[in-house]
């Protein structure tokens, strides 16, 4: 009921504030194109937050109102572009992703990855946590991070369910909230690990045309998880007392593992397609002389045929995903989440509302840079508790590029800010897709996801200015 309380609310909000600011006089500095731009994006990024209407129709919503209000239309009138934008690179990066996931899935190689992990880290309570940290980790950096500990979870309920009187509560709430903390942060190192990356990074190339590609966002994503994941995994211990509970018996995982017996020719194939493509995204930088016009998304692409074409049985007809299979698991809402962001970022910027938005925010200017990165991601990581971190990429991007040419930063610095900063989500189930599945389980209360998750979003907090600082921007110069 409170969840349908806030949609209802927030349609109706988002709809009376968008109706005000077009009827109100037109704000000194802002055109009259800009007014209505601006109308349309507060409706958005309110429907977006409160899922007052699903996420990806909020995302088409500019198909339906630039035309009406004359801000653009099929043409690109007013140059500002529509439907182009529903068709960006980085929407084809989602899809062949999202083939390769599917893939993964249906031959069980995600499930062997898993099993293996945790199957290696020994009996101890906490060394437990800490399979189950590496393993969903390093799932999230090269699928979603909401596939991620959709998977895990299954595994680690079976195990609580086995160990009986062995575990405490403790235990219990340990492990099955570090499967949403380490999903969270895998998919933070790669670009491909959570719909926040390539929906900033496409903002990113778009606003200010600077491309990041895989290699280069992992200089910026993996310091932050190497570092956060043994503070994440030595906090959830001390939080809730793991290490000191004597060993338990994890037969359960070794039945499981030996259960699935030897890879099918299924799982080889997938696994060197996934090899293959990892590989190529992560040395694109070394051949694409060879190849100029290749991208990250024609790697992607490349997978997504690759998985149709390949076959498990030739003379039976299966091969690595069935069209329909492949077709029905992609990730159509995140596309259009990634497209409409596209557009409403864009016309936010090409019809001057970000410039207008910047040129009132001068009194930034006086602050030192480090202190500005720091409240962008106090801010950031405040908001994203209440909705999903896509969205506030998608949402705030486009602003923090305005605000930061109009006081002088680079912008990719604080857009970047940002993209982290958004990541922290580890403390309420709207949060992040994670946290939503985690909560499902029953297995802890939301005050408990608070209580953790507020320790850890503190600790990000601290530690995330100084990496990106004098890491990301310092050791690496991205931004600078």
């Amino acid at each position: 009921m409170g969840e349908f309380r806030v949609r209802k609310i927030g349609l109706i909000v988002g709809i009376i504030l968008s109706v005000l600011l077009l009827v109100m006089p037109t704000p000194e500095g802002l055109t009259v194109l800009g007014q209505k731009v601006l109308a349309v994006s507060v409706m958005m990024i309110i429907f977006w937050m409160t899922e007052a209407i699903p996420i990806p129709m909020t995302a088409l919503l500019p198909i339906l109102l630039y035309p009406l209000l004359g801000i653009t239309g099929s043409k690109g009138q007013n140059e500002i572009e529509l439907f182009t934008h529903y068709a960006y690179p980085t929407v084809y990066l989602v899809l062949g992703v999202g083939f390769m996931a599917s893939a993964m899935q249906r031959w069980g190689l995600h499930r062997r990855m898993a099993l293996g992990i945790v199957k290696k880290v020994g009996s101890k309570p906490s060394r437990i946590i800490l399979g189950f940290i590496l393993a969903t980790a390093f799932i999230s950096m090269w699928m979603s991070n909401t596939t991620a500990t959709a998977m895990m979870l299954p595994v680690a309920i079976s195990i609580i369910a086995t160990m009986g009187d062995q575990i405490n509560t403790g235990f219990k709430k340990a492990l099955v909230l570090a499967i949403p903390f380490a999903a969270t942060l895998g998919g933070l190192s790669t670009v491909i690990g959570t719909t926040t990356n390539p929906t900033g990074i496409g903002i990113i190339q778009e606003t200010i045309g600077v491309e990041l590609s895989f290699l280069e966002w992992m200089k910026i994503g993996v310091p932050f998880t190497a570092v956060m994941l043994p503070i994440m995994w030595i906090y959830l211990r001390k939080f809730y007392k793991t290490d000191k509970m004597a060993d338990i018996k994890i037969d359960v995982v070794d039945k499981e593992y030996e259960a699935l017996g030897p890879m099918n020719k299924g799982e080889k194939l997938t696994s060197v397609v996934f090899a293959v493509s990892v590989l190529l995204w992560v040395t694109r930088s070394l051949w694409k002389g060879f190849v100029p016009f290749a991208t990250d998304e024609t790697i992607a692409i490349a997978i997504a045929i690759s998985t149709m074409i390949i076959p498990v049985d030739y003379k039976k007809g299966i091969y690595l995903l069935e069209g329909k299979q492949a077709l029905a698991e992609a990730p159509w809402g995140t596309m259009l989440l990634l497209g409409g962001s596209m557009v409403m970022g864009n016309a936010f910027t090409d019809a001057g509302v970000a410039q207008w938005v910047a040129s009132n925010l001068g009194a930034l200017s006086n602050m030192p840079p480090l202190v500005i990165i720091i409240a962008v991601g106090v801010v950031t990581a405040i908001l994203t508790e209440v909705t999903t971190n896509a969205v506030v990429v998608a949402s705030f991007l486009p602003v923090l590029a305005g605000i930061a040419k109009g006081i002088g930063m680079d912008p990719l610095q604080l857009m970047l800010t940002c993209m982290v900063a958004s990541n922290f989500a580890f403390m309420l189930p709207p949060a992040t897709p994670p946290n939503a599945i985690a909560y499902s389980t029953g297995a802890f209360e939301i005050s408990d996801l608070m209580k953790a998750g507020l320790g850890l979003k503190i600790i990000g907090l601290i530690l995330f200015p100084l990496i990106m600082y004098f890491i990301t921007f310092g050791l690496f110069g991205v931004g600078m």
